[in-house]
């Protein structure tokens, strides 16, 4: 390990959750989400929980268990990951109806990146933001 990379290390706050397997945990996430980026700008975490909820709620609807919840701030960037335990088709924006099909165009434009990473035991979901804290 070089001296950079104990620096990013150092600099790198990880928090995380496990979800509960049905669509009642989700206002769980979403109070651990606020608690967990308190401190940030009040849009910021509005957005962000609007995007773990919009994630988490996509993992419980088509994803298997486990389900886990990761937060991972580093300086002015946080990455939001929703794994869980199904591989298969990648996470896209479907065409939208009267009830639904809007989550993921919002992730899109409420981050600076979104995507899937497959994984031997199933998938992550992430998505990016440029954060700073509320008093800078």
């Amino acid at each position: 390990m070089t001296s950079s990379d104990a620096t990013v290390r150092q600099d790198t706050q990880v928090s995380e959750f496990s979800m509960a397997e049905d669509l009642h945990g989700l206002a769980e996430v979403r109070a651990w989400t606020r608690t967990t980026l308190d401190g940030l700008p009040a849009d910021t975490i509005a957005d962000v929980v609007m995007v773990v909820d919009e994630l988490s709620s996509n993992a419980l609807r088509h994803g298997q268990a486990p389900y886990l919840v990761r937060l991972r701030r580093t300086g002015d960037n946080l990455r939001v990951e929703v794994e869980d335990g199904a591989s298969g088709t990648p996470a896209r924006p479907g065409p939208p109806t009267g009830t639904g099909g809007h989550g993921l165009t919002l992730v899109a434009l409420a981050t600076t990146a979104w995507g899937q990473t497959a994984r031997p035991d199933g998938k992550t979901v992430w998505a990016e933001f440029e954060v700073a804290d509320a008093d800078g």
